[in-house]
């Protein structure tokens, strides 16, 4: 009745997809628009997906995940659950469709964003074959993990042939919680209105009979405020009294909560005594909860719960039976509000463990628990800790927290405390939260232990590490190495390889790093005749570039060890400017022994990236799909960053900008999702790709993302990438600004050691190119020159290509057109085709304005095509333009083709013409299905065809410009290298 405005509103929703709220107070009607909108969803062939919050499981991660989804897992046939779970769905495997995998293998690992993202498309591929209806009622008592993702979900339905219902009461605290008010914003709205006095009139007469006087029904209205349960319940309990005194029922005045307890208790009372019992029991067990634990709670055999559950169901506290379930919240609240608060917590213990002694999972007896009073009970702190490890495993260290808090708070026995403690920073570390470091603090004070104080204190390092905090991992490494002293070698071992990769990341601690490889060089006991490596700063090693080669280090320590060891000693090469051949060496042989699944992904991203810098492109484009496979495969937050970032460092020194963008806006998104702020300098590389494609206030956006933060290897990238879109804006002020900067953070006496920096950021080439804007020819020379003599000792074919383009650029002149045609050259022989068609371009300027316009030709319609093919529309746009003044005839204007394309575009149109399906496309790039139909419409418009089967003729010999395999092009080499 009077839901005209609510029914015309699911049928909306049925018809456009989306998400609806149903928002009310208890007792107003949501639950039977719900139960309307899966009837009408039925007739339509739509999936039903129908899950409810319960006070009783708001501890129980994924809770209502299950509801929705475990059913249709479980149901599904081999090669239909195959197909559900393929792609990102994948980590979703061990949360809905078995028992998580071994302890561990998430537990340390914020695995949330998989998890989230995993169940996500789930849900794309459930509706590929038949629209979906999720509807959540009483949304407000639904746990924090699934309604994180519903949160996720509801903002990702465009395009989906699914939507999304969820009822909850907006006066309750979790209605105004962050994931709930995202809902909320994401979604329309229907909020019930209470019924009219002329609804209420037509109610009563039809349960009271049609002689009904106005005046009773104006009371009933009055003492219900027209809440439709409300006034059911009123309507029952004048139905229940004598007809002499139906006119005026008993508790009709006061409040309508009271009288429904009121009226409930009246209801029980008059049954058998164990129906007391009984109902209570199951009001303790919530929901879903089995008959046989209610008749153990109450003392009854199940015979008796049978005959009393049967009764309270003719009394109408329960909906049914079998199982057994109340026939509304507010009535299950009016039971349990007959328990006195130790009734509650008796009753609740006895459900713990009879729920444990059934098997049930691990969540739902801690939800128990997590409602009684601290007694010092070890099995309740076995059972929370046990829940706690499910939660981990799950992905949400955040609810392993809160129930490793409780089970602390027991408290645990003496023996215990110092592993709860361990348990409890894990948890919290991995869901960002700084108290992890108080309770290692704690557990630091148990101890005397020297080695199990290192132990902890490594911890403490590594989550410093993971959430890019390397100096606090260094200096709390440091503590830890004076204190266990020459105890534990192997544990020393460990604790310096975290402390060398740590230090090289931050410059505040970078002077750390040369003893420590010392130490750890010498405990190899390698002989003379090892393979030299880089010296790590001045001083280092004997002096001459020498020490032992990374097969002599791993012959000492673990292979976790010899990777942190030979990162550090490569990323202090690189920043010291050594040859890239000798810091390529070293990461090499690290990179080849290394398995995919790391097992510290902070210090394996570092490896990717130096190698990246050493111009090894080759191996690591090898390397990347593996560890990409496993970082999805465990749901590592961290492990996504590192291959995802490492992913579009490559793409963008390659040139490939559509590859870069996806790679990077995964990474960033991943890091925006978790608690990863200071990582975010990892949004700098973005930038730059949007920058290079000319979507200059896009890379603006993205630079604004990133907070500032102390010198070190990925906070240096932020001027850097600011300083490029200052030139692509050509404002050399703000250009010069940007790189004098970055040269600050980079100079030695920041960092401690003699920085010489030729391949990662090239500041002083950017500076240069800025100081020839502002018309200082002579400061931009000497920048120029001063980079060239280092590229040219750094080898890289790469970074000896820029440095001789920016040289030639500063001098002018022939010798400059010199200088600018051995950069061309040089590039010729590398892979990073962007810098090459740079190159190419600035030569084919030169040689116009030189009057050298046949000569010219030829190179300015290389570097269009390159830079077409690259994503690169600025580069193309001038290169079109300068072919034009040179005499040539490019073939397409660059508001069309392929130029004109973004590079989210360009990177869709080329999966598309490889037949890669738009769900396909969508779980590589980390978007939905709708973005890619999106980007395809885009690309049909700028490249003059009608759809996907144009795309390969249109782009003709387009690739994505980064080697999937091997080396090919030179990938590896660098000037003078044998291959």
């Amino acid at each position: 009745m009077e839901r005209d405005h609510e029914l015309a509103a699911l049928d909306a929703l049925l018809d456009r997809g989306g998400a609806l709220v149903i928002e009310g107070g208890a007792g107003i009607g949501k639950t039977a628009l719900t139960a309307e909108a899966a009837a009408r969803a039925r007739q339509r062939g739509w999936q039903v997906l129908h899950g409810c919050g319960s006070e009783l499981e708001t501890g129980f991660a994924f809770g209502v995940v299950r509801q929705l989804l475990e059913r249709v897992l479980a149901d599904a046939g081999p090669e239909q659950r195959a197909g559900l779970l393929a792609g990102p769905a994948g980590p979703v495997a061990g949360l809905l469709a078995g028992p998580p995998g071994p302890a561990g293998e998430l537990a340390a690992q914020d695995a949330s964003f998989a998890i989230r993202h995993g169940l996500y498309w789930l849900i794309v591929h459930l509706a590929a074959g038949q629209p979906v209806l999720i509807i959540v009622d009483d949304a407000h008592w639904a746990d924090e993990p699934s309604l994180r993702w519903l949160a996720y979900l509801a903002t990702r339905l465009d395009g989906l042939a699914a939507a999304l219902l969820m009822a909850l009461r907006p006066a309750e605290a979790a209605s105004r919680a962050a994931p709930l008010q995202a809902v909320r914003e994401a979604a329309a709205a229907v909020r019930p209105a209470v019924l009219t006095g002329g609804a209420v009139a037509v109610l009563a007469r039809a349960a009271l009979g049609e002689s009904t006087p106005g005046d009773q029904c104006a009371a009933l209205r009055a003492a219900s405020g027209g809440n439709p349960f409300y006034l059911s319940e009123l309507l029952r309990a004048t139905l229940a009294a004598p007809a002499a005194t139906r006119a005026a029922p008993a508790g009709l005045a006061g409040p309508a909560s009271g009288a429904v307890v009121r009226h409930v208790e009246a209801r029980i009372r008059r049954l058998d005594p164990g129906a007391a019992a009984l109902a209570q029991a199951l009001a303790v067990l919530g929901d879903g909860g089995r008959l046989r634990h209610a008749a153990a709670i109450a003392g009854l055999d199940m015979p008796a719960a049978i005959r009393l559950a049967a009764e309270l169901v003719r009394v109408e506290v329960l909906a049914a039976a079998d199982p057994p379930g109340f026939l509304h919240p507010i009535v299950r609240d009016a039971v349990e509000a007959l328990m006195s608060s130790d009734e509650r917590d008796t009753a609740h213990r006895r459900a713990a463990r009879e729920l444990d002694r059934d098997g049930a999972a691990p969540g739902q007896v801690a939800a128990h628990l997590m409602r009684v009073q601290p007694a010092g009970d070890p099995w309740v702190v076995a059972r929370l800790r046990q829940a706690a490890r499910g939660a981990a495993q799950a992905g949400t260290p955040g609810l392993a927290g809160e129930l490793l808090r409780r089970a602390l708070a027991e408290p645990p026995p003496r023996a215990d405390r110092l592993a709860v403690l361990g348990e409890l920073a894990a948890a919290d570390a991995n869901a960002g939260r700084a108290t992890a470091l108080g309770w290692l603090e704690e557990a630091l004070a148990l101890t005397g232990d020297p080695r199990q104080r290192a132990a902890i204190a490594h911890e403490v390092a590594r989550t410093y590490a993971a959430l890019f905090r390397w100096a606090e991992a260094a200096d709390v490494t440091s503590r830890a190495l004076t204190e266990l002293g020459d105890r534990d070698p192997e544990l020393s071992a460990q604790l310096e390889a975290e402390l060398a990769v740590a230090g090289m990341h931050d410059a505040r601690r970078a002077a750390l790093v040369a003893p420590v490889i010392g130490r750890l060089t010498a405990r190899s006991g390698a002989s003379p005749g090892a393979r030299p490596g880089p010296a790590v700063a001045a001083g280092a090693g004997d002096g001459a570039g020498g020490g032992p080669g990374p097969g002599a280090v791993a012959g000492a320590v673990d292979g976790r060890t010899a990777e942190a060891v030979a990162v550090a000693r490569g990323m202090a090469a690189l920043l010291t400017g050594q040859p890239a051949e000798l810091a390529a060496g070293v990461l090499e042989s690290a990179l080849h022994t290394a398995p995919p699944a790391a097992p510290n992904w902070d210090t394996r991203a570092a490896l990717l990236w130096a190698l990246i810098t050493a111009e090894r492109f080759g191996p690591v484009a090898t390397a990347l799909p593996a560890m990409t496979s496993a970082a999805s495969r465990t749901g590592s937050a961290r492990g996504l960053i590192a291959v995802h970032s490492a992913a579009a460092l490559l793409h963008l020194r390659l040139g490939a900008l559509p590859e870069a963008d996806g790679a990077a806006r995964v990474a960033v998104a991943i890091l925006r999702d978790g608690d990863f702020a200071a990582g975010l300098g990892v949004a700098a590389v973005a930038a730059e790709t949007a920058t290079e494609a000319g979507e200059l206030d896009e890379a603006e956006t993205l630079l604004d993302l990133i907070p500032p933060g102390p010198p070190g290897v990925i906070s240096v990238l932020v001027p850097a990438a600011r300083g490029r879109l200052h030139l692509a804006r050509a404002d050399g002020p703000r250009a010069l600004a940007c790189f004098e900067a970055c040269l600050a953070m980079l100079h030695p006496d920041v960092w401690g050691i003699g920085v010489r920096e030729a391949g990662y950021l090239h500041a002083r080439s950017g500076a240069a190119q800025a100081l020839l804007l502002t018309g200082d020819q002579d400061r931009a020379r000497a920048l120029a020159q001063a980079e060239l003599a280092d590229a040219r000792e750094f080898g890289g074919l790469r970074a000896l290509g820029i440095a001789l383009r920016a040289a030639g650029l500063a001098q002018g002149g022939d010798g400059g057109l010199a200088l600018l045609a051995e950069s061309a050259e040089i590039l010729r022989g590398s892979p990073a085709r962007l810098e090459r068609a740079r190159s190419l371009t600035e030569l084919g300027a030169a040689l116009r304005r030189a009057g050298q316009r046949t000569a010219a030709r030829p190179l300015l319609a290389e570097a269009l095509d390159l830079a077409s093919r690259c994503g690169a529309r600025p580069l193309a746009g001038r290169a079109h333009d300068e072919l034009i003044a040179a005499g040539g005839r490019p073939r397409r204007e660059r508001q069309y083709g392929v130029a004109a394309l973004t590079p989210s575009e360009l990177r869709v149109a080329r999966l598309a013409a490889d037949g890669r399906t738009n769900r396909e496309i969508a779980r590589g790039l980390y978007v939905t299905p709708k973005t890619v139909e999106t980007h395809l419409a885009h690309a049909y418009a700028k490249l003059g065809i009608t759809g996907r089967a144009d795309l390969a003729a249109a782009l003709g010999s387009e690739t994505s410009g980064c080697p999937p395999r091997g080396d090919p092009e030179g990938a590896g080499r660098t000037v003078g290298s044998s291959d």
